[in-house]
């Protein structure tokens, strides 16, 4: 076979050549370099000098060894260099070697060997050979990537601060990390013979049995869910678990991953962020039935005092007739029972279980408690109401909802103006609607004017008013919606509350033996 067709363009090689014999080394350096080589090539005859070229930097391709060497030989260079640990070609090149040494050459670690009088093989062997080693380096390094993506996931895995598990698909624990292990109050050797189901109630399993068949049958990639976990001593916690299904390149058999998260933490932060709003609106609803109280003392006040004292004048004049008398003393006690009324005003927004109000009479109320206020500040409170909103009953509390509203439209109108209260029930659901032709809210505040503590109103404000008033209409399951403007013929606010439209619950009456 000619050189020429075997090397189609020129390649680099660098050749260790242990020979004692000159002569031959040139001649193997030739026919590599008509072989469409650019060889660079050093002659070794010692095993000292064999050491020192493998501890260059600069690495070799090919090792070509003469078998039989006056004080150094294939044999103990092939030694020396699997020492080294480097991945060297091994070709023996002899004219002396017999078939068994050659085998047992070959079964010491050389790669192939070539008879000097036949060196048309020597071309092909280093071909070959050249080839394995790139594969053996390829896969050496793939073997290295692995490795070090397995320590990483590995290390990623068992130090994370979530819990994490692979199971089959029928639930079963194939690797849990120590997060979960803890979690779950479990040692990692028990898990390993459990499911994940063991330690879900079975409402949850329940919940999550539409959602995982959904995910074996790929029509969705994963899924998150909050869930209620046991651990092994039979507590529960709260945990965020997110399914992912897994099916790894050329197997057959798919798994899950899971990701799961303690979020107890979280949830006994939501509860303390509903007590305290428990307790704000509470403090609201005091402070405004207190403001409530002092309206109607104020509005009382006077007319209670002219009629107390022409009572006590009644009841000591000397001419009055024992009938008209006894009339009279009745009449001082009822005034007496009016204020004892006026002082208990500050139950109005108690909540009473199982008492409703209809929504008419809600709305009287309010208007009426407010009409006094209104005349003085040249205000019209108008009202339409629709047929049938008396049908729709609603707990107390609502009156404060109401209260702060027109509340507010009155006070958004120093100088007269006309709030309007409108209420009509559609369908299933009440609305009332209560405008004004007030001031407005400027655009930069409406995004903020139901948060907490925000006001306009200076220290005459508590900031609270309109954020209690969403609270108590959304636990009521209603929505409230604001719009507002400053300028136009249109300018004023107008506030639409939505509730669901509950009829009242006729009690059935108690059959008597």
């Amino acid at each position: 076979m000619p050189t020429s067709s075997i090397i189609t363009e020129a390649r680099s090689l660098r050749v260790l050549i242990i020979e004692d014999y000159e002569e031959d080394a040139v001649l193997l350096q030739r026919h590599l370099a008509r072989a469409g080589y650019v060889v660079d090539a050093r002659r070794v005859e010692t095993a000292l000098d064999l050491r020192a070229a493998l501890a260059e930097p600069k690495q070799w391709d090919l090792v070509i060894a003469d078998y039989t060497l006056p004080s150094f030989g294939a044999r103990d260079a092939l030694k020396i260099i699997q020492d080294s640990g480097v991945d060297l070609p091994f070709i023996i090149v002899s004219g002396t070697i017999d078939e068994v040494s050659a085998v047992n050459a070959m079964r010491a670690g050389a790669h192939d060997y070539v008879l000097k009088g036949h060196l048309e093989r020597l071309l092909p062997a280093i071909e070959r050979e050249l080839a394995d080693a790139e594969r053996r380096k390829e896969r050496v390094l793939t073997e290295a990537e692995l490795r070090l993506a397995q320590q990483r996931f590995s290390a990623t895995f068992n130090q994370a601060a979530v819990g994490m598990a692979h199971t089959s698909t029928n639930g079963h624990f194939l690797l849990v990390n120590q997060r979960l292990a803890e979690m779950l109050d479990s040692p990692l050797e028990t898990l390993l013979s459990l499911r994940l189901h063991d330690f879900t109630l079975p409402s949850d399993l329940e919940n999550d049995a539409a959602l995982y068949a959904e995910l074996l049958a790929e029509r969705r990639s994963g899924y998150r869910a909050e869930r209620t976990l046991l651990r092994n001593d039979g507590s529960t916690f709260p945990a965020q678990v997110t399914a992912s299904l897994l099916k790894p390149d050329g197997q057959p058999e798919q798994t899950v991953l899971w990701v799961v998260e303690d979020i107890s933490a979280r949830k006994a932060a939501e509860r303390e962020t509903n007590e305290l709003m428990t307790r704000l609106i509470n403090s609201e609803r005091l402070a405004a039935a207190g403001r409530m109280a002092n309206t109607l003392a104020h509005e009382i006040n006077n007319p209670l005092e002219a009629l107390t004292n022409i009572f006590y004048l009644l009841e000591t004049h000397e001419g009055l007739p024992p009938e008209s008398r006894e009339l009279v003393e009745v009449a001082s006690r009822e005034i007496e029972r009016v204020g004892h009324i006026t002082r208990s005003t500050l139950s109005f927004y108690r909540k009473l279980p199982g008492r409703t109000i209809d929504l008419r009479t809600m709305l009287e109320e309010v208007v009426q408690l407010f009409q006094s206020r209104a005349n003085q500040h040249r205000v019209e409170i108008s009202t339409r109401y629709a047929e049938g909103i008396h049908r729709a009953h609603y707990d107390p509390s609502l009156r404060q909802v109401f209260a702060n509203l027109v509340g507010n439209a009155l006070e958004a109108m120093s100088s007269g103006g006309r709030v309007t209260v409108r209420a009509k029930v559609t369908g299933s659901f009440a609305t009332v609607t209560v405008s004004d032709t007030g001031h407005g809210i400027e655009k930069a505040n409406l995004s903020a004017i139901f948060e907490p503590f925000f006001t306009t109103k200076g220290e005459r404000g508590t900031g609270l008013g309109l954020w209690v008033t969403r609270g108590i209409v959304e636990e009521q399951g209603g929505t409230l919606r604001l719009r507002s403007c400053v300028s136009g013929k249109k300018h004023g606010t107008t506030i639409r509350v939505r509730l669901p439209a509950i009829p009242v619950v006729s009690e059935k009456p108690m059959l008597v033996n």
